[in-house]
């Protein structure tokens, strides 16, 4: 049945919480309530501006919406669970230690290419990371504009699009330069420690601090974290992977606009979750 309080759907022992904002379909606004045990999701709700719950064929387009703002965003929540903010520290750390890599000869003729690649991709690190931190503050502000509005407006559902689209292309273009150079960048280290101690002693210095900052421990692992990121980003686009990166950040950046334009989002798994009564 329809039209009920939301609170004879609540369960014995579970939690609920309504979403900071409504979601309007067809000019009527709708709250989705989502209950919750043990930090895991086991209902949700979607009631009317009187308070009371919809039927089913409504809720579900409801939380059709709620669905697709989230995927804008999935990747920046990953990303920010397993690297936090280690990614944007260490582009300032690289930013303060990076000199060492343009003084030409220090590896040897036969390393230089690879040297560049690596003070190339570094560089690009740094750069998409600036990108990406901007972003990531546009996001946060939209999200705050949102909740203090208690709606997603037609402005905002753009403004999401545009933002998800820029980090995602930033992201991407910064992830496969790290994959590129990921061996040259193990090659480095190694190289410092097997030759370093030759080498005068400022230099030495200044590529013992680079050595520690890229190390597995501190950058590589960050970088690492980052790379495995790729294939999340990729799902559901058709690319070529065989060309250079500047066309694969590019063929990637128009293929993911039109996956955002046309995204649907799966409800297999949160069909079962919706209490909400077909009549």
């Amino acid at each position: 049945m329809v039209n009920k309080n939301p609170k004879e759907y609540k369960k014995m022992l579970e939690n609920n919480h309504t979403l900071p904002y409504k979601v309007r379909i067809d000019n009527q606004r709708y709250d989705v309530i989502v209950y919750s045990m043990l930090g895991k999701i086991t209902g949700i709700i979607v009631a009317n501006e009187n308070g009371l719950t919809v039927n089913r064929a409504i809720a579900q387009e409801v939380i059709e919406q709620v669905q697709k703002y989230s995927f804008y965003f999935d990747y920046l929540k990953k990303r920010t669970q397993l690297v936090k903010e280690r990614d944007s520290i260490t582009a300032e750390r690289i930013e303060g230690v990076q000199r060492i890599l343009n003084e030409k000869g220090l590896f040897g003729e036969k390393m230089q290419l690879e040297i560049d690649q690596l003070n190339l991709a570094l560089e690009v690190y740094k750069q998409q990371q600036r990108k990406l931190d901007i972003y990531q503050e546009d996001i946060a502000l939209l999200n705050e504009k949102i909740e203090s509005q208690h709606e997603i407006y037609e402005e905002d559902w753009h403004h999401a699009e545009d933002l998800s689209l820029a980090y995602a292309i930033a992201a991407y273009g910064q992830s496969l330069y790290l994959e590129k150079t990921r061996d040259i960048r193990r090659k480095m280290l190694k190289w410092t420690q097997l030759h370093g101690k030759m080498l005068q002693p400022e230099p030495r210095k200044a590529l013992t601090k680079l050595t520690f900052v890229l190390s597995e421990a501190q950058a590589g692992h960050i970088f690492e974290q980052i790379i495995s990121l790729i294939p999340m980003l990729e799902i559901g686009l058709t690319l070529h992977k065989e060309q250079e990166i500047p066309a694969r950040v590019k063929e990637f950046g128009k293929a993911y606009e039109l996956h955002l334009r046309n995204y649907e989002p799966p409800m297999e798994q949160i069909t079962p979750l919706i209490r909400n009564k077909q009549r």
